[in-house]
């Protein structure tokens, strides 16, 4: 059985999700999720989760220019254990998710799609980015 994967970049009231098809070998946006904070993303993304039969649960991180934890990459590595204490059965690493946005907008931009559109967009493209990176795709 191929490893389904599953990205998150995280916000404190969107957040983008990407995963890999069922076999595995292509990475695919998936529908944002609106909510507000932390707290309840882990059982926000628990039906995903297990809809996607996701192995490993990449999970984008804020770091700083110099590899190091800001304020808001702590509180994401604070979700990320969440995150493995919800889902004991799946893998979840992190992710440095630089730029991750800025790669997405200019690809929305670059399709000619507007700015009021765009925004609708951009968490699960930036997801799908972090997902690219971890598995090495260009």
């Amino acid at each position: 059985m191929a490893e389904r994967f599953l990205a998150i970049d995280p916000g404190e009231r969107r957040t983008g999700v990407a995963a890999t098809d069922w076999t595995g070998t292509i990475s695919i946006p998936l529908e944002r999720i609106d909510h507000k904070g932390f707290d309840a993303l882990p059982d926000l993304l628990a039906p995903v989760v297990a809809e996607r039969q996701t192995q490993v649960l990449v999970v984008g991180i804020p770091l700083g220019a110099d590899g190091q934890q800001g304020p808001q990459a702590m509180k994401v590595q604070a979700l990320a254990n969440k995150l493995r204490a919800r889902f004991p059965d799946v893998e979840v690493v992190t992710m440095d998710e630089a730029h991750s946005s800025d790669v997405a907008h200019a690809q929305l931009k670059s399709a000619g799609i507007k700015a009021a559109k765009r925004r609708q967009h951009v968490d699960s493209l930036a997801a799908l980015e972090i997902l690219r990176r971890y598995r090495g795709e260009s």
